[in-house]
C-alpha cells in the first residue's frame, strides 16, 4: 500500500513558564491511501499535538516541530513555507476537530464557511460554492440543506454541528482527513453515525484516515491498523485484529483490560493505577515505568526500543524483547 503520510522520528516541544517541554518524542506514523489508522492513548499522550503538527497548526510563538519530518506525497511539511502550507490545508490535508462549535464561526451561516474552501482552492464562484456547499451538506445527510445552508451554527445541534464540519473537511475531496475525538461530545446513536458516516466518504474517496481516539470501541470497529501513544511515545503498533486479540505491550493491555464487558461478573472494573506523568516530569527509563505490574530494574534505567515482533506487529517494551530473543 503507498504511503501517504509519513512521519519520521517527529519531536514537538512547548514551550511553558516552567521551561521548554517535550509533547511528542521521536514518533514514527505512517498512513497508506485508502487506509484507516487509528492513534489512541490517554489524554495528555501526544495524539492531539501531533494532528496539529501535521496540520501546521500549532499554537504559534507556543508549540513547534523541532525534530524529525512530516511527509505528505513525498513533501516535507515542516520545511514548507506558511504560503504553501496555506495551499495545502484544506485541499490535500483537512481536520475534523472534537468541538465543531469551537470549530465554526458563529457570525457566519453553514453555507458561506462551506464556500470558502471551495472558492480559495478551487476557483469557484460564489455562486458555484453555493450550490455545492447544499451538495455537500446532502452528501453527509443533512435534510433541507438549502434551508440548513442559510443557518448558524448555534440554530443546529451538536450531531448537525458535526457533520457540517465534516462536509467544510470534505470539500476539496483532501488526500487525508484527520478525525480528532469528533464523536467524543456526541451521544452513542450519533456518534455511529458519524462513525459510519467517516467510513462511508474513506471508502468512496479513497483518501487515508487518521482517526484519533481514546476510545477502544470506536478504533475496533472503524480501523485498519492501531498506533498506541503513552507519555509522547508510541509503544504499540498493529493492525487492529492483532492488537485486540493479542496486546504486546502493558499499556496496551490495560486499555484493553478496562473496557467494560457484558460477561464479565467483577464487582470492580479493572484500572490502571496512577496516571499519565505531566510532560516535562517523565520517568528515566521507559515512560510507563511507574503504573507497569512487569517493572524490572532495566525498566527504570533504560528504556527499550520499538521491537518488530511479526505480522506488522511492533511493541516498546523489554518483555517483547526477551521474546523476540528467546525465538
Amino acid at each position: 500500500m503507498p504511503q501517504l503520510l509519513e512521519v519520521t522520528d517527529l519531536h514537538v516541544t512547548y514551550t511553558t513558564d516552567a521551561g521548554p517541554v517535550q509533547a511528542v518524542a521521536g514518533l514514527d506514523l505512517r498512513v497508506g491511501a485508502g487506509e484507516v489508522v487509528g492513534l489512541v492513548g490517554e489524554s495528555g499522550c501526544g495524539k492531539s499535538a501531533t494532528a496539529l503538527s501535521i496540520m501546521a497548526l500549532l499554537p504559534r510563538n507556543v508549540g513547534r516541530v523541532t525534530g524529525g519530518s512530516i511527509a505528505l506525497n513525498g513533501v516535507d511539511l515542516v520545511r514548507e513555507r506558511e504560503s504553501a502550507l496555506r495551499r495545502v490545508r484544506g485541499r490535500d490535508v483537512a481536520m475534523v476537530f472534537q468541538d465543531p462549535m469551537t470549530s465554526l464561526n458563529p457570525a457566519y451561516t453553514v453555507g458561506d464557511q462551506l464556500g470558502e474552501p471551495l472558492r480559495t482552492h478551487l476557483g469557484m464562484s460564489r455562486d458555484e460554492a453555493a450550490r455545492r456547499a447544499r451538495e455537500l451538506l446532502d452528501e453527509v445527510g443533512i435534510p433541507q440543506a438549502a434551508r440548513v445552508a442559510g443557518d448558524y451554527p448555534h440554530q443546529l445541534s451538536g450531531g448537525m454541528r458535526q457533520r457540517v464540519v465534516i462536509a467544510m473537511a470534505m470539500a476539496c475531496r483532501p488526500k487525508l482527513l484527520i478525525a480528532d475525538e469528533a464523536t467524543t461530545a456526541l451521544d452513542v446513536t450519533i456518534q455511529a453515525q458519524i462513525l459510519d458516516l467517516l467510513r462511508e466518504l474513506q471508502q468512496e474517496s479513497g483518501m487515508g484516515l487518521l482517526l484519533i481516539s481514546h476510545d477502544l470501541g470506536v478504533v475496533a470497529s472503524t480501523c485498519d491498523r492501531v498506533a498506541v501513544m503513552y507519555a509522547g511515545r508510541m509503544v504499540e503498533e498493529a493492525g487492529v485484529a492483532k492488537l485486540f486479540a493479542h496486546p504486546a505491550h502493558p499499556y496496551t493491555r490495560g486499555l484493553l483490560d478496562s473496557i467494560p464487558r457484558l460477561d464479565d461478573e467483577r464487582a470492580r472494573l479493572a484500572s490502571i493505577p496512577g496516571q499519565v506523568p505531566a510532560p516535562g516530569q517523565t520517568p528515566a527509563g521507559c515512560r510507563f515505568s511507574s503504573r507497569c505490574s512487569h517493572v524490572a530494574d532495566r525498566c527504570r534505567e533504560r528504556e527499550p526500543g520499538l521491537v518488530a515482533l511479526g505480522g506488522g506487529q511492533a511493541s516498546r517494551c523489554w518483555l517483547s524483547l526477551d521474546e523476540v530473543e528467546a525465538r
